[in-house]
């Protein structure tokens, strides 16, 4: 408890807040393999913001809208209020849902997009999946139905097999899979976190050229922490570096990003030295390192 207090502190005085809105604890972290690896092509990105459809009241107009759940705080739906998903394992942005698992998550497609207030259409684009159906990305997740949900306003497909989760504007952080490296967090947008071996007590031993390699992950300000359900929040923290930087702290690991990862996915830096590896979800290091 007594660290709980100390993170909800020291998140508030650097403009951060650890809060449970959107977490839940991680049960599973083997998900079973149900799709194909066929991939995608991106073939357009960052779509302007167009008209809506014609008729109705001003809020069926918008083919993209904010939503908000106390079970899940704000996701996105749409036109008819439908929770959208997106899937762990389409981290490089392209869609590995296929067959099967097509039927019970269709790809969300609209031709026109129109979002509602609260969401910027910078940050949506479309991708041209290889069964050559259209599906509308977010922030380069490509997003999907749930079959099992019957009305506007169902979220019954938040944390299937710890690989789909709802959309949320807000994430600090998600995650991706990978065969060989399982589940491991990234940023909102797909970019791969890391851990340091040689980091202990929630304190980073990053400095100078280190830092130069492996800059620190910092979520932007806002007021609070945002996660996948599959994560629990009492696991996170924020610290203050000695380089007077902020960095997000995972099951006492400080977080990174890896200079030579150029795209959303890549993993690159997993295993440098013997001391850097993905930010896998148990919060545990290879047995291989320091």
């Amino acid at each position: 408890m007594a660290a709980i207090i100390i993170a909800v502190l020291i998140g508030a005085a650097v403009g951060y807040v650890i809060a449970p809105k959107g977490g839940g604890g991680a049960t599973n972290t083997n998900p079973t393999q149900t799709t194909s690896t066929t991939s995608s092509t991106q073939t357009s990105t960052n779509y302007s913001q167009q008209g809506g459809t014609q008729g109705g009241t001003s809020g069926e107009e918008y083919t993209i809208k904010l939503a908000y759940s106390d079970k899940v705080g704000f996701y996105l739906t749409d036109s008819q209020g439908r929770t959208l998903y997106v899937f762990a394992k389409d981290i490089n942005g392209s869609s590995a849902c296929y067959g099967t698992c097509a039927e019970k998550w269709p790809p969300f497609y609209t031709e026109t997009i129109k979002v509602s207030p609260g969401l910027d259409p910078n940050d949506f684009g479309v991708i041209t999946r290889s069964d050559g159906k259209k599906q509308i990305t977010y922030k380069g997740w490509p997003l999907y139905y749930f079959f099992k949900d019957n009305a506007p306003g169902d979220i019954n497909g938040d944390g299937v097999k710890n690989v789909w989760y709802v959309a949320k504007p807000d994430y600090t952080v998600l995650v991706g899979y990978k065969e060989g490296l399982g589940l491991f967090l990234v940023d909102s947008k797909g970019m791969t976190l890391y851990f340091f071996a040689n980091d202990a007590n929630e304190t980073s031993s990053c400095y100078g050229q280190c830092a130069e390699k492996w800059p620190v992950f910092a979520p932007s300000p806002s007021n609070e922490i945002v996660i996948p359900s599959i994560l629990n929040i009492t696991d996170f923290n924020v610290i203050v570096r000695d380089d007077g930087k902020i960095q997000l702290v995972y099951k006492g690991h400080p977080l990174y990003y890896w200079i030579n990862d150029q795209a959303r996915g890549d993993t690159n830096g997993h295993g440098v030295k013997n001391v850097w590896f993905v930010a896998n979800i148990t919060g545990q290091l290879p047995q291989t390192g320091g």
